[in-house]
């Protein structure tokens, strides 16, 4: 699903925030990004989403480059790819639930089909009953498992998560750890930038470790 082909990125005027990455991940895996702060993993989290593009390397997304897609082309790819940021990046004046729809109608999903996905992902991630909420009346980790939940909402094939379970409790974590676990068994490649060990530590998940932009580990976390 994504492949990174000596992959690197510097930002002016010389920080090197990726040196020659190359990585594989199949489909419906669930990996794991750690590093401490600055090591490069929201960088390869935008390299893989399109935000921003290599400077040396190359990055495959389900086979296909994105400096060789057209726009209509890239339009549809971005369309495949949920993407949490960490600032969210929601319509705070509008309602939960119309953050969350706003997302699904580039897909042209039914109305019937969109709330009951919507009635879905607020279920699992307890937060039946804040359907008519405006986001801006919410609380951070809320409104964090909103951006979770916009993101997860169509099955993208690609789901990337910066930092998801930043503002909430061990508890909050979990239920998100469980929604990647869904996402990923039902053959959504998910992959996750996070300095919180308690997501992959002792489950069996894969975590690929950066430190100075150097892919450093590739293994089952521990």
């Amino acid at each position: 699903m994504v492949e990174c082909f000596k992959v690197s990125k510097v930002y002016p005027p010389d920080v090197v925030a990726l040196r020659d990455v190359s990585l594989s991940v199949k489909k419906g895996e669930l990996v794991f990004i750690t590093g401490s702060s600055g090591a490069g993993k929201s960088t390869l989290i935008r390299l893989i989403g399109r935000q921003e593009k290599p400077d040396v390397g190359m990055v495959l997304v389900n086979g296909r480059e994105g400096a060789r897609l057209n726009q209509a082309q890239q339009q549809r790819l971005r369309r495949d790819i949920g993407v949490v940021y960490q600032d969210f990046r929601l319509l705070p004046q509008l309602s939960v639930a119309r953050n969350i729809a706003i997302a699904m109608e580039v897909d042209y999903r039914s109305r019937r089909e969109t709330n009951r996905r919507i009635s879905e992902l607020l279920e699992n991630l307890e937060l039946t009953g804040k359907e008519r909420r405006p986001v801006e009346t919410l609380s951070r980790g809320e409104q964090q498992r909103v951006a979770i939940a916009r993101a997860a909402a169509n099955l993208p094939s690609l789901l990337l998560a910066d930092e998801p379970t930043g503002n909430l409790d061990e508890k909050t974590g979990l239920l998100i750890l469980e929604l990647f676990r869904e996402l990923s068994a039902a053959g959504t490649t998910v992959i996750t930038a996070t300095h919180d060990s308690k997501l992959y530590r002792d489950h069996g998940h894969r975590v690929l470790h950066l430190e100075q932009g150097v892919l450093q580990s590739d293994g089952v976390g521990q």
